[in-house]
């Protein structure tokens, strides 16, 4: 079996050792070595044309065996950009629309409690199962529980709870954000899943957050990305 023609010319040779060790030195993947590149690739075109031995010449099916190589490198690389664009044209669409969400009160996966200076705070948890008793402790932020709220039996699904902002002495806590455990179990005292989650009025959108785009929640001290909403109120 014949090798490559590049591998035959030792100036080629060269240049892809040269590369390779470029991108090892650096950590930067290169999948497809030297000939990635539009314009080394035609260098090196050149250079292999040039160099070559005229009593024997690169075929013709050596030559067209390159140029699919760097054909295929080359596409790969432009669906990769397009690709990237379509993400961010998408991401920033998304964001876009999310504006119509200012001011509107959003559900969104979270055991956390927005408390008002007056008034109460809401919240939520899914049942995967029916439960003959269900406790929700609100914690502080230093981890102490501050309130158990005994509801009693719930069925299965979607369920919600109002704290009224009082610690188990019934003195008034500071506004601020908290946050909930809800323990549940069935009739024969085995543990049923809740799955929390919040909700709170959003003040303003964010094109560019950490995870996407995402809103500001009232209350939250860090956006909430737009893949953690789970309904509009």
């Amino acid at each position: 079996m014949s090798s490559s023609p590049i591998n035959n010319n030792p100036l080629l040779a060269s240049l892809q050792g040269s590369s390779a060790a470029s991108s090892k030195t650096s950590g930067s993947a290169a999948p497809f070595g030297p000939l990635a590149n539009v314009d080394t690739f035609y260098k090196l075109l050149v250079t292999q044309l040039t160099n070559q031995d005229p009593l024997n010449p690169m075929s013709n099916q050596d030559l067209s065996a390159q140029l699919a190589q760097f054909s295929t490198a080359s596409g790969v690389q432009s669906v990769q950009a397009s690709l990237a664009s379509l993400a961010a044209q998408i991401s920033q669409s998304q964001g876009l629309q999310a504006a119509n969400l200012v001011g509107r009160t959003v559900v969104f996966d979270s055991n956390s409690l927005s408390l008002p200076a007056s008034g109460s705070a809401a919240a939520g948890f899914t049942l995967d199962a029916a439960a003959s008793r269900v406790d929700v402790s609100v914690v502080g932020g230093n981890g102490q529980t501050l309130r158990r709220l005994s509801l009693g039996p719930m069925a299965a699904g979607v369920q919600n709870f109002t704290w009224d902002g009082l610690d188990s002495s019934g003195a008034r806590v500071p506004a601020g954000s908290y946050s909930f455990k809800v323990e549940a179990a069935d009739a024969t005292g085995a543990a049923v899943t809740a799955s929390p989650f919040g909700a709170g009025r959003v003040q303003s959108v964010l094109l560019q957050g950490k995870d996407g785009p995402g809103v500001q929640i009232e209350g939250q001290s860090q956006p909430i990305a737009l893949n953690r909403l789970q309904g509009v109120v």
